[in-house]
């Protein structure tokens, strides 16, 4: 038995036609949230390198003091 193909009507086209520009839009709309996420993150970044940074300093400087002691 053959299948019967749903008729074209003026709906279906828009629905095909917005379906396929979607795409470009969802890819568009996820980079561009990946981007802002960057660059909002980037001072949080820069907070946890320079304490990170400041932590390590702090722990080779009671290692000389430990050392210096012995």
């Amino acid at each position: 038995m053959p299948r019967q193909k749903r008729p074209m009507t003026v709906n279906s086209v828009i629905f095909n036609v917005m379906f396929i520009l979607a795409y470009p839009v969802i890819a568009l709309f996820t980079f561009l949230y990946t981007v802002l996420v960057w660059i909002f993150s980037v001072p949080s970044r820069i907070f946890v390198f320079f304490a990170s940074k400041s932590k390590q300093d702090k722990s080779t400087d009671t290692e000389k003091d430990n050392d210096s002691h012995s």
